[in-house]
């Protein structure tokens, strides 16, 4: 814990535990290769976002797949994995700030936090969807570490996911995986992250 002053957790997998409708659409997503344009290797470097910028038909057809599946999820209540909130009590004891990164729209990350009691645990709560630059683009994680004034290698991303992973290598921040979400065990740890445990408990006993 001492070699880090900011610890940045993806939501969906990792700190909320993996539903049905969400691991399905993920496999869909893969299945179909459908991923976000903005995620691209050539967008990795741009520093610079307007987020009220025209959107062409693509993304508005993605947008609406988006909302449509935003709005099934309102039908499964978020419950967290065991030993999240003790992790998370445990940093904020310890002096350290704490962040969500994640996929998700802000407006269902922001509702299932405060349904869970968990809104005042976290310095930021940031969408890679708000900034339009999903997983994994880095805008996001590069956006927290500015926000927070935190050296990228005093920085830790946890994920459930490969492309969680990815994210953290190319913001240059160190990574944790989490292998009781989407991705297996054997994938994560393909992806070389400088830590992998099964679980959040796992994690907590070793803090």
């Amino acid at each position: 814990m001492g070699n880090y002053d900011l610890f940045v957790f993806d939501w969906d997998g990792t700190l909320n535990r993996m539903r049905f409708l969400l691991g399905a659409n993920e496999s869909i997503k893969r299945a179909l290769h459908i991923w976000n344009e903005d995620s691209s290797i050539k967008d990795f470097k741009r520093t610079n976002h307007d987020l009220k910028k025209r959107i062409n038909s693509i993304e508005v057809r993605n947008d609406v797949a988006a909302f449509l599946f935003e709005i099934f999820m309102e039908f499964g209540k978020p419950r967290l994995h065991h030993d999240v909130l003790r992790t998370i009590e445990r940093l904020r004891r310890n002096g350290k700030k704490t962040a969500i990164f994640s996929n998700s729209s802000e407006y269902r990350l922001v509702k299932e936090l405060k349904r869970l009691g968990l809104i005042g645990y976290f310095d930021m709560i940031v969408s890679a969807k708000e900034l339009n630059a999903v997983k994994p683009n880095p805008t996001g994680l590069r956006y927290i570490l500015s926000a927070t004034k935190t050296k990228q290698d005093r920085c830790i991303y946890f994920g459930d996911m490969a492309d969680d992973i990815l994210t953290a290598k190319l913001a240059h921040v160190h990574s944790c995986a989490v292998a009781d979400g989407f991705d297996s065990y054997h994938k994560l740890k393909s992806m070389h992250p400088e830590y992998i445990f099964t679980s959040i408990e796992e994690l907590y006993k070793s803090l």
